[in-house]
């Protein structure tokens, strides 16, 4: 173990073996050639060329070679300046590129080429420069990769109360110097001396004292390494109170006394740099090789001029804008409103959506069962609202599960929360239902117009489907054998899995569905930017700061289906969006709309069907919703006043049935007769601070402080092969400055109680600004230049004159 004496520091290794070891610093193991096998306490990882990770603080790991010749590149971070920076000893990662993908993969990586590159620069003015690059290491895993203290949730009955673990950790931390006893903390928590230390030996693996020791020792080998104490002095000195206690807790981890181990890794040092002069030298020629050949970082700031994109009019695919399918809507209640019906018909006529998401069927209120077996069921409010939606040429999606009524301000607080109960409590009530209600629908619409509705059944918790005996699969099996009694041809599909979060336990989901003799004709699964990482044990959910975060998890949920050879006919996302939260008054902003463009280009040709969350604010009406807009995700306020979300859809839905080609920010379109559609955005990433506030306590005055930049971009297109003569663009965009409902009513100093005239000047003045100009083309190519501002969204229609 080198002495660190900068806050990072790295290395080149090509040893295909690495035993069982750990240390105080973190480390990230970066495969450069070759591919590894990496085990960090009981869990293993697979690191491919390009790959890396990072150990945390103590951890046990080891590292195997796998294929190819290996070269790792090792950097360690120094922990006890990291914690002085961050102001606690609280630091734990969630960093594998391996096995995760986020967006802030690629400039970490970066970064970390960029140090490789200055291997043989690192003295004197090269070490200043080293470090300004390691600093911005250290901010990009800091930014998007830790797990902090407040990131904790709970899940599931048997999971850790991560609140009671925090509280002792940081007891524990604050006070390790002391004589501090079982008691003392016992006091502090209002437990029993005996329940804590049952709680402590079930939570943590170990007794009070052990733990106690564990963290003194973390300390202590600190002190051992890194100044020339007496080993009395560092046993006093991290609460240790005499030196045999301290050399018997150190012997029971290092099976050694500290002196002998001072010693050994003195010698190892010294042995290190009187190492076998070949061995040396082969690293330090693969070292050359690699950097000779490999990577090539340009240090200074990207421009923000996009490369020109060209395409060729004459080279095609179809484009299956499967983001237009669905929009949710909510319970069946909520399409008797006229309000909700007037909004639903906006959207299908602006937006093209063809089916309506909605849920919570079967109500209490309906149902009756007698104690004689009879029962009667009353499908007339379901009636009401399916008529609604065949009578407007809209298609039913049917969520047949009880979802919860909630209120949400974020994944782990609620305004308001109730469960909705299951009603059903026996296999055959279920079935008696399902049977009458299958036989209905057909009865009163027609099996023509049933076969082409969806029928979902989502993954509720108290159905349990992580049993591969779970009343989920036989709830799904009632309601799809009820179903395909009356025809094969309707589908039936679940089970809303959710990405990112539910990535655990995908393996154990898809596999007890494999069991069962039953699968369902179509997958869905949902998106919204939250992950669920665990660490020995303890569940972390954390808000991500990935702006990819629905196409990468989205890959990583399709390999496991690859792995299980589970691969239905249809993938569905029934629910997305950036939060789960009623409250975000990042919903309402122009940078939800580059967001939605952003997200509806990536998932071209990934997914088959996705259903936004959702269509209108009214789904969460509450005392606390007298303004215009409240944070709510939907595409329209209460008012009917369409939010720029609704316009990312609408320009969207310009687009051509040709796909030409699409970039990170545009997708480009034909319908090869001269008419040509490119929609394009200028989506930012969140930053750091966006994680360090509850969302609802988000102001909308601060939402351009929670992004990376607010730079413009400058986009530039060719599409070749095309008509020569004029052409007309006409230019639709929102931004911040134009047709964004949320600045509109920001000049009205947010007043909440505004007159009927005062929102529909909202109404009419939240629209896109429109612009036209000619466009001569003479030697076969179209070429398109435009600029968009921080968070606008843009379509550039483009016809040619006859």
């Amino acid at each position: 173990m080198d002495i660190m004496h900068e806050v990072m520091d790295f290395d080149f290794d090509t040893r295909k073996v690495q035993e069982t070891h750990f240390h105080q610093n973190l480390e990230i193991l970066y495969v450069l050639d070759g591919a590894a096998e990496i085990q960090i306490e009981t869990e293993k990882y697979e690191l491919k060329k390009g790959e890396f990770l990072l150990v945390n603080a103590n951890k046990r790991h080891s590292l195997a070679e796998t294929e190819g010749e290996l070269l790792i590149a090792g950097f360690r971070i120094n922990f006890t300046k990291l914690a002085e920076y961050l102001g606690t000893n609280q630091i734990l990662f969630w960093c594998n590129s391996g096995a995760d993908k986020n967006e802030a993969y690629e400039p970490l990586k970066q970064v970390l080429n960029r140090i490789l590159n200055r291997f043989y620069d690192r003295e004197n003015e090269g070490a200043l420069y080293l470090n300004s690059i390691y600093y911005e290491a250290l901010y990009l895993l800091t930014s998007y990769f830790r797990i902090k203290a407040d990131d904790s949730r709970l899940k599931g009955k048997g999971a850790p109360d991560n609140s009671r673990v925090f509280e002792i950790q940081n007891y524990v931390q604050a006070n390790y110097q002391k004589q501090i006893s079982l008691n003392d903390l016992a006091k502090k928590l209002y437990l029993s001396n005996a329940y804590l230390s049952k709680y402590i030996k079930k939570r943590f693996g170990l007794s009070f004292l052990e733990y106690v020791n564990n963290i003194r020792l973390f300390h202590a080998v600190d002190d051992l390494l890194y100044t020339e104490k007496k080993i009395t002095r560092i046993a006093l000195d991290n609460g240790f109170p005499t030196t045999a206690s301290f050399n018997k807790a150190f012997r029971d981890i290092y099976n050694m006394t500290p002196s002998a181990y001072r010693s050994s890794i003195r010698k190892e040092q010294a042995e290190e740099k009187k190492e076998d002069s070949g061995s040396r030298e082969a690293v330090e020629e693969r070292v050359k090789q690699y950097l000779a050949g490999g990577i090539s970082v340009q240090d200074d700031v990207a421009t923000k001029n996009r490369e020109l994109f060209a395409v060729d009019a004459n080279k095609t695919v179809p484009l299956s804008k499967n983001w237009s399918r669905i929009i949710n809507i909510g319970k069946i209640d909520a399409l008797l409103d006229s309000d909700m019906q007037q909004q639903l018909l906006v959207m299908k006529e602006e937006i093209g959506f063809s089916y309506v998401r909605i849920w919570n069927i079967f109500v209490q209120d309906m149902y009756d069962e007698g104690e004689d077996g009879n029962w009667r069921y009353n499908f007339s409010r379901v009636d009401r609202g399916l008529d609604f939606l065949v009578d407007n040429g809209l298609k039913p999606y049917i969520e047949l599960s009880f979802k919860p009524m909630d209120v949400s301000y974020s994944i782990n607080s609620a305004m308001t929360s109730k469960d909705n109960e299951i009603i059903f409590h026996d296999r055959e009530s279920y079935q008696k239902v399902m049977h009458d209600f299958a036989s209905h629908l057909i009865n009163r619409y027609g099996m023509d117009v049933v076969e082409t509705w969806y029928f979902e059944l989502w993954k509720d918790d108290r159905l349990n489907m992580q049993d591969e005996n779970g009343w989920y699969f036989d709830c799904f099996e009632i309601g799809y054998h009820a179903l395909k009694r009356i025809s094969e041809k309707i589908k039936v599909g679940g089970a809303g899995i959710a990405l990112g979060y539910d990535t655990h336990q995908y393996h154990r989901l898809i596999r007890n569905w494999k069991k069962r003799q039953v699968h369902p004709d179509f997958l869905t699964v949902y998106s919204y930017s939250y992950l669920l990482l665990q660490q020995d044990g303890v569940y972390f959910g954390k808000r991500s700061l990935d702006s990819n975060f629905t196409k990468n998890q989205l890959d990583i949920f399709k390999e496991v289906l690859k792995e299980e050879e589970f691969e239905p006919a249809e993938l569905h996302i029934t629910e997305w969006n950036f939060t789960i939260s009623n409250r975000n008054c990042i919903n309402d902003s122009c940078a939800q709309g580059a967001y939605v463009m952003k997200t509806c280009i990536e998932s071209v040709g990934n997914v088959d069907m996705m259903g936004f969350w959702h269509g209108s604010d009214l789904h969460s009406e509450f005392y606390d919703t007298d303004g215009v807009l409240y944070g709510e995700s939907g595409l329209l306020s209460r008012d009917g006043i369409k939010k720029p979300s609704f316009y990312a859809f609408h320009f969207l839905h310009f687009l051509q049935s040709d796909l030409l080609g699409k970039t990170e920010n545009a997708l480009l379109s034909t319908n090869g007769r001269g008419n040509y559609t490119i929609v394009c955005h200028n989506c930012k990433q969140l930053n750091y601070r966006y994680t360090m506030k509850e969302e609802k306590d988000i102001d909308v005055k601060d939402i351009g402080e929670l992004y990376e930049d607010l730079d413009a971009i400058h986009l530039k297109f060719e599409i070749r092969n095309v008509e020569n003569g004029d052409y007309i663009m006409r230019s639709f965009y929102v931004n911040p400055e134009n047709g964004s409902v949320q600045e509109l009513w920001r000049d009205m100093e947010y007043l909440r109680d505004l007159s009927k005239g005062e929102i529909e000047y909202l109404r009419r003045n939240a629209t896109p600004k429109v612009e036209m100009r000619k466009i001569h083309v003479e030697d076969g190519i179209l070429r398109v230049e435009t600029k968009l501002l921080a968070h606008e969204i843009r379509a550039l229609d483009i016809h040619y004159q006859y």
